[in-house]
Order: structure tokens, then C-alpha cells, then sequence
């Protein structure tokens, strides 16, 4: 009985200390994008999201990586929120708040929410400087559909499955 309950402390200890560890890991860093203020931003925008897709990138984690940087760098497509600001002098500001991870670094795509049609969506994120790959995610028949983008002033990497996303490489 008495090793049961030690072997139960000492696992609960040995995942405390692991999320401490990763947490330690992991630094916010506020990016912000100004995008230029076009006409006529198309009514099908529902919301401007960014998915966090992993921390590294998928070459590193599969062959150099450790075992304890694989458990940090698993898949998480977690979406999060896009704080956007009145346009003002010409531009509209958009901030993300971003966790970096410190030895691995951080995946990361953006996508607006669309409902209706996606064309007027698609031409108009074209239209920005700062913006590329421009893609409508595959969900037939769906009434929302996503409207995934890249920024050009973030280097991009592609995954295993051919996706490419933005990544903001360790400091």
C-alpha cells in the first residue's frame, strides 16, 4: 500500500515539474501586422483567427529532435484570437499575441471566417502586399467556410503533409 501511494506522488510530481518545464519554455511575443486599409472589406468575413499548429518544425522534430522536444513540438491546431483595431492613417492594425517556443520555435497560420461565398473573401485578402497563399479550406457543403493566408514578412516552412505554414524560428 505504502508503495502505491509513493509511486502515486511521485507521478504526480514528475507532471507537475514537466508542465512547469514547458511552460518555462514557452515566451508571448505580441506581433503586430498593419495591413493597408482597402474599400469595400467583403461582409462575408466573419472573424480574422490564427491557428497555432506546432512548436518546431516537422523536419527538425523528426530526426533530430529529443524525446522530450517531440512531446513539445506535438500537433496542436489550436485557434486562437486576432485582436483587430479601427483602421486608422490609412492602415488597420491587428495584433496577435504568439507563445514562442524558446529552443523550437513556433508554426503558425492565419484564416478569416466566411460565410456565404468565398470568391469576393479570396480577391480581396489578394489584394494586400502582405499577405500570400491565399487557399479555401475543403469543407464541402459547410455553411462556414475558412479563408487560410500566410503573411510575407514571416519565413514559411512545409509540413509532412504538404501544408506550408509561417514560422517564427527560436531566439
Amino acid at each position: 500500500m505504502l508503495t502505491a501511494i509513493v509511486r502515486f506522488v511521485w507521478s504526480v510530481v514528475q507532471k507537475g515539474t514537466e508542465a512547469l518545464l514547458f511552460r518555462l519554455a514557452l515566451r508571448t511575443r505580441t506581433i503586430e501586422i498593419s495591413f493597408d486599409t482597402h474599400p469595400n472589406v467583403p461582409k462575408e468575413i466573419e472573424a480574422l483567427k490564427y491557428l497555432l499548429i506546432r512548436y518546431g518544425n516537422d523536419t527538425y522534430l523528426k530526426e533530430l529532435a529529443s524525446d522530450q522536444e517531440k512531446h513539445h513540438g506535438r500537433l496542436r491546431n489550436k485557434i486562437m484570437p486576432i485582436d483587430v483595431q479601427p483602421a486608422k492613417d490609412g492602415a488597420r492594425r491587428v495584433t496577435m499575441h504568439l507563445k514562442v517556443h524558446k529552443r523550437l520555435g513556433t508554426q503558425f497560420t492565419l484564416f478569416v471566417d466566411v460565410v456565404g461565398d468565398t470568391a469576393p473573401v479570396v480577391s480581396y485578402l489578394e489584394g494586400h502586399d502582405t499577405i500570400t497563399g491565399v487557399a479555401v479550406s475543403a469543407r464541402p457543403g459547410a455553411e462556414r467556410k475558412r479563408v487560410f493566408f500566410r503573411l510575407k514578412d514571416y519565413p514559411e516552412v512545409e509540413t509532412v503533409d504538404g501544408f506550408r505554414n509561417n514560422m517564427i524560428f527560436p531566439v
